[in-house]
């Protein structure tokens, strides 16, 4: 079964697999600002029709489409100042620009978008914009990412914070800093402890078992051969019995009757594979 031989995780290049980039709306951020004083900011920075703010909007959109969407390398290059740094609470440390492009190259290969296509939103009213004079702006955001489902629906998997400071140079905008950091799993609904638990346990098929454990507000299944763990992945519930990956299009969903789970589907692109049976 391939889902389950392969190892799922390639590298994602962490400056798209958590989120750098904060599409600006602006309906959605007009309540959100104080007018500030003529030649002043709030603490909430500028204005959202002040120009600053729209232009760094502007850029940071122009950026999110080329990198995520078109994986157009060279053109998401030139949005790169060339003392670029990025740093990531999970992925560390991207010293140049160079590495960056390097993992972007990863990120863009057929294998990996054909995995785990992401979409990120802005969460309404985060975007946040201050002048830093003589150099450029600082920029703050949150965002929410989404996995794109073959099917054409999308799932919720995870949400992050991102601070980034934008350089002027010669009337174009540069990225040379970014820092993000509080990435968080979400997922479509949160179930009650007392659920979570009803499906901990061990389910047997002909060539493993799989052990299904509670991970604070998730599940983790882990496959088991010969009485040895291996492969292992988050599950994200999406309602009471039914669960699913942060990448491809594979449910979990546990079945049983007068409250005792008895038997656990497995699904790829919404056809049944494996159906284990759970272990007296």
């Amino acid at each position: 079964m391939k889902y389950i031989m392969k190892n799922r995780f390639l590298f994602l290049s962490s400056i798209l697999l958590f989120g750098i980039s904060c599409e600006h709306r602006s309906k959605e951020n007009e309540t959100f600002f104080e007018t500030p004083p003529k030649g002043g900011t709030t603490q909430l920075g500028v204005a959202p029709d002040d120009p600053l703010f729209m232009a760094i909007a502007k850029v940071d959109s122009l950026m999110f489409s080329t990198a995520q969407k078109d994986c157009d390398l060279e053109a998401y290059a030139d949005f790169l100042d060339e003392d670029f740094e990025f740093f990531h609470d999970k992925a560390g440390f991207t010293p140049s620009k160079e590495a960056e492009m390097k993992d972007m190259a990863i990120f863009c290969g057929e294998e990996q978008r054909s995995r785990q296509p992401l979409r990120r939103e802005l969460t309404p009213g985060t975007l946040r914009v201050f002048p830093m004079d003589n150099y450029g702006a600082l920029e703050f955001c949150d965002h929410i990412f989404y996995l794109q489902i073959n099917d054409g629906t999308e799932k919720v998997v995870g949400s992050g914070r991102m601070t980034a400071i934008w350089k002027e140079v010669e009337g174009a905008w540069k990225l040379a800093r970014v820092v993000s950091y509080d990435h968080q799993h979400l997922a479509e609904i949160e179930l009650p402890d007392a659920t979570l638990d009803r499906y901990v346990g061990t389910y047997e098929l002909p060539d493993r078992l799989v052990t299904i454990e509670k991970e604070a507000k998730f599940l983790r299944a882990t496959d088991v051969h010969d009485g040895e763990p291996g492969w292992n992945t988050l599950l994200f519930p999406e309602s009471e019995n039914r669960f699913y990956f942060n990448y491809e299009n594979v449910v979990y969903e546990f079945v049983g009757t007068d409250g005792r789970v008895e038997t656990l589907n497995i699904y790829e692109n919404g056809g049944l594979i494996e159906a284990a049976q759970r272990k007296q």
